[in-house]
């Protein structure tokens, strides 16, 4: 029975083309879905994070994360990602790497633009599976593994209280070989990110942060998060976030210092819910002082 959950696990998340890592605390860092994002801040944010999807389910999808990214120069970033993401017999393990270039377009506001390239490792593994052939060559047994490169396109606009972004993951869209075959139901789907907030001052200490993120895929529906976070002294937040059919999310963050800790939980609004206990998901972040030019003196 395990076995026969874990195939119906994997076909319903590739239906939907959760073909990307997923996670809840994107607002918290932007460069995880934007490449352009790469040296926007004004330290050095090196982050992980840990995602149980569908809690109290086994073999239901587990993803970890660690990025970074630095601004290099007056007008260029760069920065890392690797991540692990596992769901059911299937398990992608890879590294991306990414350049900006950032356009001044006031004293305000800033232009990046950003392009990145990865390497994904898919493992299937086929001892996980019951077959009616026995005489399956891909998933009879032993692991299959499918080395794919792949680039991602991103522009981020951005300014101390604001940001807009559109990002392009998978713009190669490649097919994965399992074997000697290559099924092109299992080809790659480019996607399409806008993502964009504002943070607004209410009162003498504290914030609000309204945010968004659309995305679209030619193989499944439009979807949509709608997010909002309260700030307190810049020091504490909570939040709130919809994801369109999907779920409710429930956000709360801690700053001290130059350690930062979020923590969200997914409330799944599918069916799903009735044998599921929800999605955790723990984001932490150290926020890496840039050392300042040594100033020369004459005197």
């Amino acid at each position: 029975m395990r076995k026969i959950f874990v195939l119906l696990i994997t076909i319903s998340s590739y239906s939907f083309a959760q073909q990307l890592t997923y996670n809840s605390q994107y607002m918290m860092n932007q460069f995880l879905i934007n490449p352009a994002a790469a040296g926007t801040k004004n330290f050095i944010p090196i982050s992980t994070s840990f995602r149980q999807q569908w809690a109290g389910f086994n073999d239901a999808p587990r993803t970890q994360m660690i990025s970074a990214h630095s601004k290099v120069g007056e007008n260029m970033g760069v920065g890392g990602i690797l991540y692990n993401d596992v769901t059911g017999p299937m398990r992608n393990i890879g590294f991306q790497g990414s350049y900006s270039y950032h356009l001044k377009l006031n004293e305000k506001s800033k232009l990046a633009m950003g392009l990145s390239v990865s390497l994904t490792q898919h493992v299937l593994d086929g001892s996980d599976f019951i077959l009616d052939n026995n005489n399956d060559q891909v998933l009879n047994g032993g692991k299959q593994k499918s080395f794919n490169p792949d680039g991602c396109f991103g522009l981020f606009y951005f300014g101390d209280r604001y940001f807009a972004g559109i990002s392009v993951p998978q713009l190669i869209e490649n097919k994965l070989k399992f074997g000697d075959n290559i099924d092109n139901s299992n080809r790659q789907v480019r996607h399409y990110y806008f993502s964009g907030g504002y943070k607004f001052p209410v009162g003498e200490n504290f914030e609000i942060e309204p945010s968004v993120l659309m995305k679209y895929l030619p193989t499944s529906p439009f979807q949509f998060d709608l997010n909002t976070r309260l700030f307190y002294k810049n020091n504490l937040w909570t939040g709130v976030s919809y994801r369109h059919n999907e779920s409710i999310v429930a956000l709360l963050g801690i700053q001290r210092d130059e350690f930062c800790i979020g923590y969200s939980y997914d409330y799944t609004l599918s069916t799903i819910q009735n044998y599921s206990v929800g999605t955790h998901e723990l984001y932490l972040e150290y926020q890496l002082p840039k050392k300042k030019k040594a100033q020369v003196s004459f005197d």
